[in-house]
């Protein structure tokens, strides 16, 4: 019997069909070919093949064909056999006997369909065994194998394929040690499954699966019997839901039936569940039914909030409300807090982006405050209102324009009461600004609103708007096409400022009063610069000569005149815009430089040499007379009530925003003597002994003065000298110091007489003030002892520069949920970091609340210990005339300041930020607080044991942020409780 040339082709094609997925092309391809280039094929006499690397076992020292290997779950033990067989006789018996027509019988059935309706693998890591005994259709990957359906994606170390059934089991494998490893791995609609073990069938759709893990978030499904149905909807028995991530969870809802949906929304719908804790069911802790649902990054829903007691607020529930989304780029949150003894908040907080374009948020609150209860001689009742509004413009959005806006404005006593840090509340000095800037290429304009308040005398001061126009040094007489060197007289450059202001500056009970708006004062200002060619003199010397010329503009006068009546001179100013005035000023000056070193070398010791740089400068300046008539200056002549003659000078421009000119001419020198030690010692690290090193002695020693030679008295300006520099990179020292060469008399005002004139001896200035400063960091090893969870070797041994226990975040708007975000207390860390990342404190230092997706605090798990000590020192003299007797009072303050973190443990921190009062002999502000990390729970505590803002507060919450409001219990006092 022949084979006809139909069914040769019907049988390579159902070969084709069942190849893997590297030969799925060349499949195709060779389908498409004309029927007449099969015809002289012979079709393959044995229906078993075996990759030629399963042949050899010493090629697979491991792998699980080996006889005594185990494989997970009973990986089909008859493959085994077959193995074995083949490894034991080489020669293959052909099963079809002499007749190979008769597989071509069972091969008559229908053409199958397309490669892309099949499922594809990809080939196995170890071997591939093909089994089609016995009627059967069964290829078996092991070694890290994947399958690709659509859109799922199922990876394992071991696959059993039944061709017919179309349906595939994939399993981990048992190493030497009893170890499962490479366990099933499903990837479907964006979801990820782990499993033991899964049969899918490509035909229906369907999985029956074994102990399945799934993550969505925080949550972590976990279920022991599961059944994947065709709408790709899970039904589970015995599941667990729980957001710890330990393959044991310390806590989880055990839930008797469960269902997965995923259309049209997934959730999870569950039967009764109850508690288990540490593996202790509790009953007494369950529910009928329940669901949940999947959390979305913006969606609309309630804000849980958070309860508490303080004895004088009472109980309370704060930041509860409403969370709405708004389209694709805008959300709000509606929150309130109140509490049982009448005190009440109320915010409104969104944000907004646009991506490429600007991103940004705005708050505004509206509190009622009150303490204590009424009727009781501590009550207290106020109301304060805020408003903050963060504005950024992408770069890339218009270049050359940027606009941005930073506004903080508050009452007075917004912060003192609802602050969300100590920080917050200690500040007494907020600002903000409103700008919008446009560059050119030589040209640039900003328009600015600024604002500037202080809480503890309630003034405000608002400039809107501020323009600036700005044109950039140019020079007119340089060549576009030069040859040559240059001309001398093409270094003339020349620029230009202008700026308006319009400002106010008030009081808080000011406010609304009919004079209020007389307080606006507005000005221009215009300043002109030529710059004139440099010149270097004797090859050292470096000569630097310019011309100023300035220009103000006044909107409003004053006008000073006698009141008999009173016997008192009093100002009448005009109205804003009712004037108009102009002053000018001009002022030449040269500057010489220039630098000399100094170098001492010595023959022995240690230190080899020490290097003296000397930068000194000089610059003369001129400027004539401006107490001119045309810059304003006016003379009054009256007669008082006595009958006495006088005569008043001042200047009807004055009391503007800008200063109108002084009186009188200068012609001074000014002199500045910088100066810079350094020292080369041995490098005693340097393993060939002629190593050496630079070490600073003085980073920089300032000493600078003036001398007016036109002024009629008073011509020495006072002395200024500063000094800073680091000793042993490690302690930085700042000093600086302001001396006074003349003489005082007897009422304390200073005379046009030299002081070591009137002293004698060598009281040659006299001190009017002082200050030094000094800051050391330290931090433990970077090697931690005991319980300390790592070895740490990146980490140094000392950090550099100030610093307190933690850094800030950078989420400075509401998180995902809506909800707003306090402030931080760190100021930089003074540790330096190693390739180790930092652990993630989700708590906030003062409260002790859990913010997810807002401020993080940072804290170095691998160092032991870290030390800050800070300490400044600042003295000023001043005079009082006083009962005809002259008193020197000597102020002197010095304070200490000290921030610390300490690592008890691995999972627990501890952290310290205080200071001392040398002066007043008193503890400045100080606060305690500690975390300790217990997996997917965390203990927080913050207390401020001293001082007005005296409180406690203790925390213990779960870290997921989808049960942190839930699960979650806190304790806490507040200063009004006192």
């Amino acid at each position: 019997m022949t084979i006809s040339e139909r069914s040769i082709i019907r049988i390579i094609t159902l070969v084709l069909s069942i190849c893997s997925f590297s030969l799925s092309l060349r499949a195709q391809e060779q389908t498409r070919r004309d029927s007449s280039s099969f015809a002289g094929m012979r079709m393959s006499r044995s229906p078993l093949r075996v990759n030629s690397d399963s042949l050899r076992v010493d090629l697979l020292p491991h792998d699980s064909l080996q006889a005594g290997s185990h494989i997970a779950d009973s990986l089909i033990a008859d493959s085994l056999l077959v193995v074995d067989k083949l490894l034991a006789d080489s020669t293959v018996v052909d099963s079809l006997g002499a007749d190979s027509l008769s597989i071509a019988d069972t091969l008559q059935r229908p053409r199958p369909k397309s490669m892309v309706d099949f499922p594809a693998f990809t080939a196995a890591k170890d071997s591939t065994v093909e089994d089609f005994t016995n009627g059967h259709r069964i290829l078996y990957y092991y070694g890290n194998v994947t399958v690709k359906y659509g859109d799922m994606e199922l990876t394992a170390d071991y696959m059993q394929y039944d061709v017919d059934k179309q349906v595939v089991y994939a399993a981990g494998v048992a190493d030497t040690l009893g170890n499962v490893k490479g366990k099933p791995v499903m990837k479907q609609g964006g979801m990820t499954y782990q499993m033991d073990n899964v049969f899918y069938n490509f035909k229906t759709n369907k999985a029956t699966i074994k102990n399945m893990l799934s993550q969505e978030k925080d949550g972590i499904m976990r279920g022991d019997n599961l059944n994947m149905m065709p709408d790709k909807s899970i039904n589970i028995s015995g599941g667990k839901y729980t957001v710890c991530d330990c393959e044991h969870p310390h806590y989880y809802l055990k839930m008797s039936v469960a269902k997965v949906e995923t259309q049209p929304k997934q959730k999870t719908v569950f039967g009764p569940a109850w508690l288990v804790l540490e593996d202790v069911p509790l009953p007494m802790i369950a529910i009928p039914f329940g669901f949940v649902p999947k959390r979305p990054d913006r969606a609309t829903g309630i804000l849980f909030p958070t309860f508490g007691e303080e004895e004088a607020r009472g109980l309370f529930a704060k930041d509860g409300g409403v969370y709405f989304v708004m389209g694709d780029y805008f959300d709000i949150a509606v929150t309130g807090s109140f509490y049982s003894k009448g005190s009440w908040n109320a915010k409104l907080t969104s944000r907004y982006k646009l991506r490429y374009k600007f991103n940004g948020s705005f708050d505004i609150s509206y509190s009622n405050d009150q303490t204590g209860d009424k009727g009781s001689s501590d009550f207290f009742q106020t109301t304060n209102f805020g408003i903050k509004w963060n504005h950024a413009q992408d770069s890339k959005a218009n270049p050359g324009t940027s606009f941005k806006a930073s506004v903080n404005f508050s009452s007075p006593s917004n912060n003192k009461y609802n602050s969300t840090d100590i920080n917050e509340a200690l500040q007494s000095q907020i600002s903000s600004s409103i700008s919008y800037s446009k560059t050119w290429s030589k040209v640039s304009l900003s328009v600015n609103a600024l604002h500037n308040q202080n809480s503890k005398d309630s003034s405000y001061s608002f400039t809107l708007p501020n323009i600036t126009f700005n044109v950039n040094k140019f020079y007119p007489f340089k060549r576009k096409n030069r040859v040559g060197k240059s001309k001398w007289y093409e270094d003339f450059g020349l620029s230009y400022n202008t700026s308006f202001q319009n400002k106010i500056s008030f009081k808080a009970k000011e406010w609304g009063t009919p004079d209020f708006w007389n307080k606006m004062q507005s000005g221009m200002k215009h300043t002109f610069n030529i710059s004139l060619p440099s010149f270097t003199i004797l090859k050292y010397l470096n000569l630097n000569p310019s011309i100023n010329y300035g220009m103000n503009w006044y909107f409003s006068s004053q006008n000073q005149y006698y009141n008999p009546e009173t016997d008192k001179i009093e100002n009448v100013r005009s109205d804003l815009f009712g004037d108009f005035g102009i002053t000018q000023t001009f002022s030449a000056s040269a500057s010489l430089s220039t630098r000399i070193y100094g170098i001492f070398n010595f023959k022995k010791g240690n230190l080899k040499a020490i290097r003296h740089m000397i930068s000194p400068s000089i610059s003369a300046s001129f400027s004539p007379e401006m107490g001119t008539v045309a810059n304003g200056y006016v003379v009054y002549n009256y007669t008082d009530i006595h009958g006495n003659d006088k005569t008043l000078e001042y200047n009807r421009w004055a009391g503007g925003i800008n200063t109108p000119p002084s009186k009188g001419k200068s012609a001074a020198l000014a002199f500045t003597i910088g100066n810079n030690l350094e020292a080369k010692i041995v490098d005693k690290n340097d393993t060939t002994g002629t190593g050496t090193k630079k070490i600073k002695i003085i980073d920089n020693l300032n000493i600078n003065g003036s001398y007016n030679f036109l002024a009629d008295s008073l011509r020495m300006s006072n002395i200024g000298i500063s000094m800073n520099t680091n000793i042993l990179e490690k302690i930085g020292l700042s000093a600086k110091m302001t001396l006074d060469p003349y003489a005082i008399d007897e009422r304390g005002k200073k005379i046009n007489t030299f002081n070591i004139v009137k002293q004698g001896g060598f009281n040659l200035f006299r001190l009017t003030s002082a200050s030094i400063s000094a800051d050391f960091s330290i931090s433990g090893e970077g090697r931690g002892y005991g319980n300390d969870g790592g070895s740490g070797d990146n980490y140094s041994s000392a950090g550099v520069g100030g610093g307190s226990m933690g850094g800030r975040g950078m989420n400075n708007g509401p998180d995902d949920s809506g909800r707003g975000t306090g402030g931080g207390m760190g100021s930089g860390s003074g540790v330096k970091i190693g390739t180790t990342d930092y652990t993630k404190i989700y708590y906030h230092p003062v409260t002790g609340e859990y913010i997810p997706g807002g401020w993080v605090y940072y804290l170095n798990p691998n160092v032991p210990w870290a030390l800050t000590l800070s300490y400044s020192y600042n003295y000023a003299r001043q005079y009082q005339y006083t009962n005809e007797q002259l008193i020197v009072k000597n102020n002197h303050t010095q304070t200490l300041s000290l921030t610390a973190q300490v690592r008890l443990t691995k999972d627990l921190h501890i952290n310290l930020q205080s200071g001392f009062d040398i002066t007043n002999l008193k503890i400045t502000t100080t606060q305690l607080s500690a975390t300790y990390d217990l997996h997917c729970f965390q203990i927080s505590f913050s207390w401020i044991p001293l001082g007005q803002w005296k409180q406690w507060s203790f925390r213990i919450n779960a870290k997921a942020a989808a049960l942190a409001d839930l699960l979650s219990y806190r304790k806490q006092s507040s200063q009004w409780d006192r």
